[in-house]
């Protein structure tokens, strides 16, 4: 199997029971056999008040131009959620290889321009292509061999049960947080059915770490 093919195969990788306690602090004494008179019926569909309205984010400081103007007048609000998912600059990726896998794969020093080269003292948004994504895999795989080439546990066919463990590992450690279900399930189908032509269980495990690596989760913040 190519690494091309598990590359694309990656890639399609409190409520309170009120009636007893005021505001005021006081208690009210309550009839038990009141209770069902006193209460309400309330609906499911029973809203009552003004809905709170959808968060946004801060709109930032205005400013007053000549003549009195709002400089900021054609400002649109963000939504929320809105600047998440930023890609990583390159610059941040050999620490980020570093923290994971313990050192940076010699691959990533040669493939800066593959990510666009920022010029000194410019600030250049990073943005991801089809070809910066497949070379960060290559990277990843590299350095994935290495991480996988001496624990004792990788010299051994991953099965689904241990296949599962392992990815819900690496993507605690690659990704700061627990997979979901079909995140896990995406992690043992490469390491268990799309690398399964590889006759070296290290590569295996590889393939699997490398797909980890090169998602979302690690490429953005």
């Amino acid at each position: 199997m190519s690494r091309t093919h598990v590359a694309f195969s990656l890639l399609v990788f409190a409520a309170c029971e009120g009636g007893f306690n005021r505001n005021d602090g006081s208690v009210k004494v309550v009839d038990p056999d009141a209770i069902e008179q006193d209460t309400p019926a309330v609906t499911p569909n029973d809203v009552s008040g003004d809905a709170a309205p959808a968060p946004t984010c801060d709109t930032g400081r205005e400013y007053v131009g000549f003549g009195g103007a709002n400089l900021a007048f054609d400002r649109v609000p963000g939504e929320v959620g809105e600047e998440s998912r930023q890609p990583r600059p390159f610059t941040a990726l050999a620490s980020e290889f570093t923290r994971v896998l313990g050192a940076a794969p010699p691959m990533l020093a040669g493939s800066e321009s593959t990510f666009g080269t920022v010029p000194a003292r410019w600030h250049v948004e990073p943005t991801f292509s089809a070809v910066s994504v497949f070379t960060t895999y290559r990277i990843a795989f590299q350095g994935c061999l290495t991480h996988t080439a001496q624990p004792a546990k990788f010299g051994v066919m991953p099965t689904e049960t241990t296949a599962r463990a392992e990815c819900a590992t690496w993507s605690e450690r690659f990704w700061m947080r627990k997979a979901l279900g079909p995140e896990l399930d995406a992690c043992v189908k490469v390491v268990t059915q799309d690398a399964v032509v590889e006759t070296s269980a290290r590569r295996r495990w590889a393939y699997g770490c490398a797909a980890t690596l090169a998602s979302a989760d690690f490429l953005t913040f």
